[in-house]
């Protein structure tokens, strides 16, 4: 029986691995490989909140500033310094994992409803500093002009190139999140997001482990915020609001937290539903709100809860 199961979930994997592959191929349309490198991006993004929202259960709206991150580290050094892209991706991870473990430091004590204050606080003040600071992130202009990135000779430019380029930033992401939160890691957030004290009393250095979590999630926000970088080849504040921290939260929730495999589910969803109502703009956050509340109401697991599929 776990054989079937297991040998299900591999041809499974494979058909998606070859749907992907030749997507860009079978839709040659920029619009919609456009909506697509839109997915691929919010999946890097959602996965590593899903990290730390549905597996240790910490509620961060400050996701976005780690986003930035990346964004500007990449940008900055792209532009000013002559770095590469792969360099610039590799740096840009690094330092949003760097802030993101400072961010978690305060979680040893501060905890629910006023850590999720802190890190919105954490979000605006990024925000504020980059309208702010013109002569380093470009103030509200931003930083355009970002070169053509280039991996092992390969010159990224059409949208098919950046789709494949996401692509491999999104296998790696999964990957790597799959192997952790199988391992003795993943137990042990999840033992915290269920009973913490019950987590301490089992000898799990909690706070460690949040600061962890929290720190790998900001690693994968510092990576898409790299992609989207050169991918835009332009860096402005107004890709880094309180809004967008808010849509990742419920793309998270609407997929089903504890689950990586739902988080895909919950991305496409709510991208699709975006792109279909934007010729209504001023009702786009009551249509996501809706879809917010009609998930929890009949599904509060979300579309694809961890206890519907196990990763």
């Amino acid at each position: 029986m776990a054989l079937g199961i297991k040998k299900g979930r591999l041809l499974a994997f494979a058909g998606i691995l070859v749907g992907a592959l030749a997507l860009p191929f079978a839709v040659r349309d920029p619009y919609v490989i456009g909506i697509v490198n839109f997915i691929v991006t919010y999946s890097i993004l959602c996965l590593g909140l899903n990290l730390i929202l549905g597996y240790t259960g910490l509620l961060s709206l400050g996701h976005a500033a780690f986003y930035g991150i990346g964004a500007y580290t990449t940008a900055i050094l792209m532009t000013r310094h002559g770095f590469s892209f792969v360099p610039a991706l590799i740096l840009s991870g690094v330092l949003a994992l760097f802030f993101g473990f400072l961010l978690g430091l305060p979680t040893r004590k501060v905890r629910g409803d006023y850590y999720c204050l802190l890190t919105i606080a954490f979000g605006e003040i990024f925000r504020l500093v980059t309208q702010a600071w013109i002569g380093f992130t470009g103030g509200a202009m931003g930083i355009v002009g970002i070169p053509i990135p280039e991996v092992l000779g390969w010159k990224i430019q059409t949208e098919i190139d950046f789709y494949f380029l996401g692509l491999a930033l999104l296998g790696f992401t999964y990957g790597t999140l799959s192997l952790l939160t199988r391992s003795k890691f993943g137990r042990a957030f999840v033992a915290i997001r269920e009973d913490e004290l019950a987590a301490s009393v089992m000898g799990i250095n909690t706070p460690m482990y949040k600061i962890l979590t929290f720190s790998i999630g900001s690693l994968y926000a510092g990576l898409a915020g790299s992609y989207l970088a050169v991918y835009q080849t332009t860096v402005t504040p107004s890709n880094f609001r309180l809004e967008e921290s808010c849509l990742m939260i419920i793309m998270v929730i609407v997929g089903g937290m504890g689950s990586l495999a739902a988080t895909f589910l919950g991305v496409t969803v709510m991208a699709v539903a975006i792109e279909f109502f934007r010729p209504l703009p001023e009702y786009r956050l009551l249509i996501i709100g809706m879809i917010m509340i009609l998930v929890l109401l009949f599904r509060p697991q979300g579309l694809l809860g961890a206890s519907a599929f196990k990763d």
